[in-house]
């Protein structure tokens, strides 16, 4: 399974919670298995596990929108964002996403903040989460807000964290465990499925 994992979302602002949770559980898999990480122009490489990496635009840029036709050129079998994305457009792999709402850093410009600031819109996320295969949330709470954007039938999965609030692997390895297998058992079903 050629995995692949959206890194771009870490930022040095420790008040990002979906910088931590991305941290976390990107280390905790990636001492379960290798896979290719997707880095933007200002990921710090130094934050993340010394795997191979793919360099793509931010997830704010326009481009964003054709991020699936990339990642089907690389051969990417399986992506798992830890926020929803509009990356999924004319994919041809699993798309495994999480719940989580981007932080607007300070220094953000105002169109980046405009953009983020669709993602606090039920119905703007409810259209980018309709495009995944599997929803994971991170809390009983977010799980029950992804429910209320799902699609009939769309798998949402919560996983277990020891201490969401942490950046450090050890707190989110069970939570590693569950997602590669989510991640697995997506590749698996899509397998069974083009035979």
């Amino acid at each position: 399974m050629k995995l692949v994992v959206d890194c771009r979302w870490l930022s040095d602002d420790a008040g990002d919670p979906l910088s931590r949770m991305s941290r976390g559980l990107i280390h905790a898999l990636a001492e379960r298995r290798s896979f290719i990480m997707l880095v933007g122009p200002e990921t710090r490489l130094e934050a993340l596990p010394d795997l191979p990496w793919e360099l793509l635009p931010s997830p704010l840029s326009p481009t964003e929108f054709f991020t699936g036709r990339r990642l089907n050129s690389i051969g990417a079998d399986v992506m798992f964002s830890p926020t929803p994305t509009w990356g999924g457009f004319g994919r041809r792999y699993g798309l495994v996403i999480a719940g989580g709402v981007p932080h607007v850093r300070e220094g953000a410009t105002w169109s980046d903040k405009a953009r983020l600031f669709l993602w606090r819109f039920p119905l703007t996320r409810s259209l980018m989460t309709r495009r995944a295969d599997v929803i994971v949330g991170v809390s009983r709470a977010q799980e029950r807000s992804l429910l209320t954007g799902s699609a009939t039938g769309q798998p949402v999965i919560t996983l277990h964290s020891d201490d969401t609030s942490s950046d450090h692997p050890a707190a989110w390895r069970a939570a590693a465990q569950q997602l590669e297998q989510v991640l697995i058992d997506l590749d698996n079903a899509r397998r069974s499925a083009s035979k």
